[in-house]
């Protein structure tokens, strides 16, 4: 992870320009506040890393006018020992910008020279960079010695890393022009993601997403207006946030410049400030001209209306009093053709209750919703609030649009609030049963299945229409699903019977109703009805739930990779991303990436899954999903590579208060130590892992895969009892639901468990059995793990050729993989079948390559696994033949057997 965020293809491009060290400038550029010190200060770091020596200088607005300060900076922290190389003319001129010597300002062409014989030297030790922030403020005498010695170093490898505003750099001292080879990073506006780590890890706190890319919107992304902002949010009434606030100085600067248009320019910069989008066809283009020439706005060719900051227009609005912002505000009401928008205009321009304003915000909000965009539709029904007379039923079911459309864009906290009040306060019924639910939603996510489960069957038992209530039982089918499986079970049969004898029930209540069916049945080992989940997916087809997570469509990705259809999986599970970005459904993101992560870790692709995991934490907290274990899924990342103080670091911050959730941090903890050979801790974890899916009737292995992890740790501390009943229970599940994954690695177990009893031939065949399962199961680290115990097993046997082969095969996978602990476990059991010197005198490198081309490997595998190109591979195999005078690699392989064990 960088240092700082936000920036990964800025930093890409640093990385580049550090790692050439062939001269040149890098100037990066952007506003105040985006973020250029902060990029010129890693940078800096990075070129020190790179082995560069740095000289640095930092230029201040009050040092502008001082001669030779900037140098002075630059020319501080060199060595004397460089300075006595120089000629005595060059070296006073030196002294005296140091104020070493009071000989007055020396001739800049000597300080010049001397400044390039000086990084001349320097560069024959190391790559020179010339680092100066904020390089408008260096002095002009300075930035011309710099200029002069940048023209005249040549190919030396002296390179120059500086920053400086947008708008300074036509006014800059160092004329960056392209006879000084100039590379300019402009920094753009942060990403929503980006600025929420910002604001997280500056804050301490979390924005709900709605507000978040509001505050990203309001600030153009500009991190120091973004924090300015965030800080003036605290107290505020997050329902009456249409404008948000401006940090003061951009404020004053704002008002003092708008005070100071006539009275017809203010008037139309308030009605471009109030619009969402302002053109020329409603504001009239001659009364903007002075505020253009003010630098507030500028009008583009297509007659879009364009403030010079996002913020101006904020401040614009915040200038002008009550009054003239409602006037303002109806006028607008009578123009604009967009319904949404004359919706908002004429709720902004009128005051008290009005039921047609309320008509048209309603469905406004509905629209909005439609077009995927829940945070707008949540605005308007606020809106609409207010113009509706309190404790009336179209106030209750306002007050539920609303909280259903907060839940959708992720504002959860503001959702809970709305939903408890709701809650506590409706009369038994279908509302309150509305109510109840989608705060079972929310209690899911923020305290897990339990708390959320017991919300559903109070639903359940008030509920009246027959949809509603064969919607409770679809949702308690969910949630029970990882907490008491057998009454999942029956909600879920439950649901499908009732929808059956119910005359013209929803499709999609159908669909749903046999997809937490055929997960029930999954989850208890019944195998995947695929003919039901191709049902279920028709009958949803014409109208699809409102959240994305809720579809059919989404839960088929995790059924995929449940039986190891990974590749089928991720191309549901990316569908499902797009679908809930087009649709704005932000609330369905988190759960989405949850299961994207879990797909590319049994993959394979860790780098992805990591990738996806900082992702989906960002996701969840916007959310306002702050517990601990959030971070579970980066630690089951981190497991399957054996980070194991990682994991154990993330674990002491989990709750694990609901079973799923204790058995997959006691699994990610137990998988960690036996990466790290720490075998009874990893039983314990195990064990403890075990017993939390027991406790909930849980019966299918390949679902959380951590029937193979315990058994393995079991025989390890020699608890073979244990093992031998999980064993044989593993593979009666296997053999009922023929899921790939649990066929190999049931019957890697039973070649571990026989292996450890002594019938070492036994335990090869199965460990044959567990490989021909392999094929059909796209799990690579499974696989290497399979290979490892299959070359343990050789060794004991004698078998030194095969447990190479075995080994060799393994270890390319863990190395491709990136798990440096599992590939130490390969490198130990390698040793032990390692000879005592090279037949024939081959070298190290050339036995290595003979020893994995003698086990089947190809030249590009062979390369990928010692770290060495094609040619290398080719040339050191050439030589081995030779050595050992054979021809082909059959005969390679019997050669080296046959000297081998002569010399061991």
């Amino acid at each position: 992870m960088p240092s700082i965020v936000g920036r990964e293809a800025e930093l890409q491009v640093v990385d580049e320009f550090v790692s050439a060290g062939t001269g040149g400038i890098l100037a990066i550029v952007g506003e105040p506040g985006i973020g250029k010190t902060t990029v010129w200060r890693e940078a800096v770091q990075r070129a020190r890393n790179a082995g560069s020596t740095v000289l640095l200088a930092r230029p201040a607005e009050s040092e502008a006018k001082l001669s030779l300060a900037g140098l002075a900076y630059l020319l501080a922290d060199i060595s004397d020992e460089f300075l006595a190389d120089l000629p005595a003319p060059q070296r006073a001129g030196v002294d005296a910008v140091l104020l070493r010597a009071d000989d007055g300002t020396p001739p800049r062409r000597v300080v010049g020279t001397a400044v390039v014989a000086l990084l001349r030297r320097i560069a024959l030790d190391a790559p020179v960079v010339v680092a100066i922030d904020d390089v408008h403020w260096l002095d002009a005498p300075s930035a011309a010695v710099v200029e002069f010695a940048l023209r005249r170093l040549g190919d030396a490898p002296v390179s120059a890393l500086v920053s400086l505003r947008l708008q300074e750099v036509e006014r800059s001292t160092l004329r960056l022009d392209h006879d000084l080879d100039v590379r300019r990073l402009a920094l753009g506006a942060l990403s929503v993601g980006a600025l929420h780590r910002v604001l997280a890890d500056t804050l301490g706190r979390s924005f709900p997403r709605p507000i978040l890319v509001r505050i990203a919107q309001t600030s153009g992304g500009n991190p120091l207006y973004a924090l300015e902002i965030a800080r003036l949010l605290e107290g505020s009434d997050e329902s009456d946030l249409a404008h948000l606030p401006v940090p003061a100085s951009l404020d004053a600067l704002v008002r003092r410049r708008f005070r100071a248009l006539p009275t017809a320019t203010r008037a139309a910069l308030l009605k471009a400030a109030s619009l969402a989008r302002p053109d020329t066809g409603i504001v009239d283009v001659t009364h903007l001209e002075p505020a253009e020439g003010a630098g507030l706005v500028r009008v583009a060719t297509d007659g879009r209306i364009h403030f010079a900051h996002p913020l101006f227009a904020s401040a614009v609005y915040g200038a002008a009093s009550p009054s003239l912002r409602r006037k303002t505000h109806r006028a607008l009401a009578g123009v604009v053709s967009d319904p949404e928008e004359r919706a908002r205009h004429l709720a902004l321009g009128s005051e008290g209750a009005d039921a047609s304003v309320v008509a048209e915000l309603v469905a406004g909000a509905r629209l909005a919703q439609q077009r995927g965009a829940p945070d707008r539709a949540a605005e308007l029904t606020e809106l609409a609030l207010r113009h509706v007379p309190r404790g009336t039923l179209a106030a209750d079911e306002i007050q539920l649009d609303l909280a259903e459309q907060l839940y959708l864009a992720s504002n959860f906290q503001r959702a809970r609030t709305v939903l408890e009040a709701l809650a506590a306060t409706l009369p038994p019924g279908d509302m309150r049963v509305r109510a109840l639910m989608w705060l079972s939603e929310i209690e899911y996510w923020q305290h897990g299945e339990s708390a959320s489960l017991a919300l559903l069957e109070e639903a359940l038992a008030i509920a009246v229409d027959p949809v509603q209530r064969a919607r409770c039982l679809i949702h308690i089918a969910g949630k029970a699903g990882t907490v008491d499986l057998p009454r999942a079970a029956m909600a879920a049969r439950g649901a499908v019977e009732f929808l059956d004898d119910l005359p013209g029930a929803p499709p999609a209540l159908e669909a749903a109703a046999l997809a937490v069916r055929i997960r029930a049945d999954l989850f208890l080992g019944e195998g995947f009805d695929a003919e039901a989940a191709e049902r279920a997916l028709t009958l949803e087809t014409d109208a699809p739930p409102m959240l994305v997570d809720d579809r059919v469509a989404f839960k088929l990705g995790q059924w995929l990779r449940y039986v190891d259809d990974l590749a089928g999986a991720r191309a549901r599970l990316l569908e499902a991303e797009r679908q809930a970005r087009d649709e704005g459904d932000d609330s369905s993101l988190a759960n989405i990436l949850l299961n994207r992560v879990i797909t590319e870790t049994w993959a394979g692709e860790w780098h992805d899954a990591e990738v996806l995991a900082d992702r989906m934490i960002d996701a969840f907290e916007q959310q306002g999903v702050v517990s601990g274990d959030i971070d579970l899924w980066r630690a089951f990342v981190d497991a399957h590579v054996g980070r194991l103080d990682a994991v154990r670091t993330a674990a002491r911050r989990a709750s694990r208060e609901e079973p799923i959730i204790a058995a997959i941090w006691s699994r990610s903890l137990g998988l960690a130590a036996l990466a790290n050979g720490s075998t009874r801790e990893a039983d314990r974890h195990l064990s403890d892992a075990v017993e939390q899916l027991d406790r909930i009737h849980f019966r299918e292995p390949a679902v959380w895969r951590i029937d193979g992890d315990a058994i393995e740790a079991a025989v390890a501390t020699d608890a073979f009892e244990r093992a031998e009943l999980w064993c044989r229970r593993f593979e009666e599940r296997a053999a009922r639901s023929r899921i790939p994954w649990s066929l190999a690695v049931s019957a890697r177990c039973r070649g571990l468990l026989l292996a450890a009893q002594g019938d070492l031939d036994a335990a090869a065949e199965s460990l044959q059995r567990s490989l021909a399962e392999h094929a059909s199961c796209p799990v690579p680290f499974e696989r290497a793990r399979t290979l490892l115990v299959q070359g343990r097993i050789l060794r004991r046997s004698k078998q030194k050729r095969s447990a190479r082969a075995s080994l060799d095969e393994a270890r390319v996978v863990f190395e491709r993989l990136g798990s440096a602990a599992w590939t130490s476990r390969v490198d130990e059991e390698l040793q032990r079948v390692s000879v005592r010197k090279a037949p024939d005198q081959l070298s190290p490198t050339e036995l290595r390559i003979a020893q994995l081309a003698a086990a089947g490997l190809s030249n590009p595998e062979i390369a990928a696994a010692v770290f060495v190109s094609r040619k290398t591979v080719e040339a050191n195999l050439a030589r081995a033949y030779r050595k050992l005078g054979v021809s082909s690699r059959a005969q390679l392989g019997r050669e080296l057997d046959r000297r081998i064990e002569a010399i061991s």
